[in-house]
């Protein structure tokens, strides 16, 4: 085939190295609060005139700024987004243990913590309930979100437009019997979860699975986690549902209570 004469295509290994270099630079930015265009390319090994596109192309996506009086280069708004957004996993994760442990006590079912991943939910922690007859842990499962309790309470707290560019397609795949296989079905599902406060799925994303979750919230009212209740599906009816989701939410208000507690003692101590 001839050559168009447009720009070649950047080559696989020239990708990595360009992704390899500003995760370099970023990393740079761990022990120094900026960084100037020749101390970039003096870390890289690189000409000024690369270090300067590089960095230039990281601004462009808010991962660094430019001081316009220094013209260094910091961190910048969607660096410290990703930062911020690990720290409160980590938070929430730690705050809400004892809480799975209570719920599971209390509901005689298992109690999970689950975090939003991209079109899908991961649990990252679970603590199973006393039956004999139980849902095992659910530690380290992801499923997409759209068929689980846990993530369908995440994608009501979700823009329209964010739920369209994670479901780009009108049709989803079936897990289950009961799974929902439409984008439309789907928002008429998370209005009904923004209504009753939880959302509940009956062998929606594996068969005999059944599940009710609430949201747990920031300090600033942003849904970042989902509590949930999973349960064989014959345990749960309309009645339990209900049941488990107010056990659910009195928790997830006592964990929500915590984190806020956990940030209004850092703002005091910053503020001494």
């Amino acid at each position: 085939m001839p050559d168009s004469g447009g720009p070649p295509a950047p080559s696989r290994r020239h990708l990595v190295g360009a992704v390899d270099h500003a995760l370099a630079l970023l990393a740079a930015l761990q022990d120094n609060p900026s960084l100037a265009v020749r101390e970039g390319a003096a870390l890289l090994g690189v000409a000024p005139s690369t270090a300067h596109r590089l960095l230039v192309t990281m601004q462009e996506k808010g991962f660094v700024v430019q001081d316009a009086s220094t013209r260094r280069y910091g961190p910048g708004p969607a660096l410290l987004a990703v930062a911020l957004a690990s720290l409160q996993r980590v938070d929430v994760g730690r705050v809400a243990r004892p809480h799975l442990s209570v719920l599971a006590a209390e509901t005689r079912e298992t109690a999970s913590l689950a975090v939003p991943e991209g079109p899908n939910v991961r649990f990252i922690d679970s603590v199973e309930g006393p039956e004999v007859v139980r849902v095992t842990s659910r530690a380290g499962v992801t499923v997409p979100a759209y068929a689980s309790a846990a993530g369908k309470v995440l994608l009501a707290a979700a823009s329209r437009e964010e739920i369209l560019r994670l479901y780009p397609s009108t049709r989803l795949p079936r897990r289950a019997p009961r799974s929902i296989t439409t984008r439309a079905a789907l928002f008429r599902e998370l209005d009904r979860v923004r209504r009753a406060g939880f959302a509940s799925s009956h062998e929606e994303n594996a068969p005999g699975l059944a599940a009710v979750a609430v949201g747990i919230r920031d300090v600033r009212g942003r849904t970042i986690a989902a509590l949930s209740v999973s349960v064989p599906a014959e345990r749960l009816d309309d009645v339990r549902v209900a049941r488990l989701g107010a056990a659910a939410r009195r928790r997830a208000s006592r964990i929500e209570a915590e984190l806020g507690g956990e940030h209004d003692g850092h703002a005091t101590r910053e503020g001494r």
